[in-house]
């Protein structure tokens, strides 16, 4: 895709809300929420604004932005970074961090570091494999039915304590060459991850994938100019069998994900750019209005906000109170982040029939802080 930098600018809508904020209630995805955000036409993609804001104000004064941002510009790290830069510069500071917007250093057009190898490393049968095939339920003959049972959506609250706990799990039993204690978003993901496979009543035999972004700006050798304003992220994809995250442990979970992450050097890192450049059609690549790839049962997604400072962010108005992504892929599609007070919260989307036993299962294994997974 090309850029036609026509300096038509981005679209700002200004909008009024008769209700209280207090009625949107913990931002969960409703009617009221979705009138917050901007309505975008996506069958005149020629004309879409690279950039939609809606300042919405409520009754009682408070204030909601609302944003869209096209992917094709920026990913979650370059995105944030435009928004809190943005809120800086209408506070009265100047700007932190310039953006860095040349995209020649991911093309391989300036000088890097050799691979050691000198070889193209084989995606086929990478441990992070980012092209590896998605399964689908098995005595399904393809994702369609899966595809078209109605979803919902919902959001989850992990207290400090309870990440503590999970992480505490993770560690018993560790593998040796985990060497550093597992990350929030490690020990949540693997949780997620078995939750799933439970509430979804895969059989054993079943093949499951955990797909989720991975940005490389610091692991690509050398690491990307501080500021770089693009997309630096590359889904990564985990596979195991049903039986073996149920009858496993969390920590067998967890080290499952952490020797995924590991996997993305910046060896593999140059090896898929030389294979997608080696492509000659990278539509099967891209995600299209028109078509994304189906992620959903019997696998899941899941995207990290937690590196992303916004709770707190001035725009003039005072500190914001929070914020939550408002979409999503389809079902088994997560996005974690932070909150106020230290905690996470949990973003899903999943099939209706079995959301309600995720639930049950995500918050059971908190019944008893005490006993061990």
């Amino acid at each position: 895709m090309e850029l036609n930098c026509n300096s038509a600018g981005a679209q700002l809508l200004e909008a009024v809300c008769r209700e209280t904020l207090d009625q949107i209630g913990d931002l969960s995805p409703s009617p009221l929420f979705h009138n917050l955000v901007p309505s975008l036409n996506y069958n005149d993609m020629k004309n879409l604004p690279l950039l939609v804001i809606q300042v919405t104000k409520f009754k009682d004064e408070n204030i909601a932005l609302g944003i869209a941002i096209s992917h094709i510009i920026a990913d979650g790290q370059s995105a944030f970074h435009f928004i809190m830069e943005w809120a800086r510069l209408v506070s009265g500071n100047s700007i932190f961090t310039k953006p860095f917007l040349d995209r020649r250093v991911l093309r391989g057009e300036y000088s890097r570091v050799p691979r050691s190898s000198g070889e193209r490393i084989d995606v086929n049968s990478h441990a992070a494999n980012p092209h590896l095939p998605l399964p689908i339920v098995i005595g399904e003959t393809s994702a369609k039915i899966q595809q078209e049972k109605k979803t919902s959506i919902d959001l989850l609250i992990l207290s400090t304590k309870e990440i503590e706990f999970l992480k505490s799990l993770a560690s018993d039993g560790i593998v040796p060459a985990m060497k550093r204690p597992y990350s929030t978003f490690e020990v949540i993901s693997a949780h997620l991850w078995r939750c799933a496979c439970r509430a979804r009543l895969l059989i054993h035999e079943q093949p499951t994938v955990l797909s989720f972004p991975i940005n490389f700006r610091k692991l690509i050798q050398p690491p990307l100019p501080v500021g770089y304003f693009g997309n630096a992220i590359l889904d990564i994809r985990s596979m195991d069998f049903s039986g073996n995250l149920l009858t496993g442990t969390l920590a067998n979970t967890a080290a499952k994900i952490r020797k995924t992450i590991l996997a993305v050097t910046s060896e593999f890192l140059y090896s898929e750019i030389e294979f997608l450049q080696m492509q000659t059609d990278l539509s099967k690549f891209q995600e299209r209005h028109d078509y994304m790839e189906y992620l959903g049962n019997p696998n899941l997604t899941i995207s990290s906000w937690l590196t992303f400072p916004f709770n707190g962010l001035d725009f003039g108005w005072g500190k914001s109170l929070g914020m939550v992504e408002a979409s999503h892929n389809g079902d088994g599609d997560f996005v974690l982040h932070g909150d106020r007070h230290g905690g996470v919260v949990v973003s899903m989307c999943f099939q209706e029939e079995y959301i309600k036993s995720f639930k049950y299962y995500f918050y059971e294994i908190f019944g008893d802080m005490n006993k061990k997974d």
